[in-house]
């Protein structure tokens, strides 16, 4: 019995749903402004952070018997971090949006310039 009703009930319930007509159109568009979140280079300070270098003594010594032992010492410099380039804005943030052309690793753009 209870099952009857059951199934009854959602008959009902799926009976009473409207069907949507194949024509109809469901495409809706917004026109939304274009918003531009990056920054415009001529916002920008271009700052160049010189490379952090090491400098090392290294000291070779070679046996020269019976004359005084062959001593070498050498000053060798490595680069730990390299240069780069930054864009900082007006309150001293450093930038990664950037609106322009691409810059590369020497600090030029596509255009030539600086």
């Amino acid at each position: 019995m209870r099952a009857l009703i059951l199934s009854l009930s959602c008959l009902t319930v799926l009976s009473a749903c409207q069907t949507v007509p194949d024509d109809m159109d469901t495409s809706v568009n917004i026109d939304v402004p274009e918003m531009r979140t990056c920054t415009p280079m001529s916002a920008l300070q271009r700052v160049e952070i010189p490379a952090v270098t090491r400098t090392f003594t290294a000291i070779t010594e070679i046996e020269n018997e019976p004359y005084e032992p062959i001593q070498k010492k050498e000053t060798i410099v490595r680069e730990i971090e390299p240069a780069r380039v930054v864009f900082l804005n007006s309150a001293g943030a450093e930038v990664t949006d950037i609106c322009e052309t691409e810059i590369n690793p020497s600090g030029m753009t596509s255009e030539g310039s600086f």
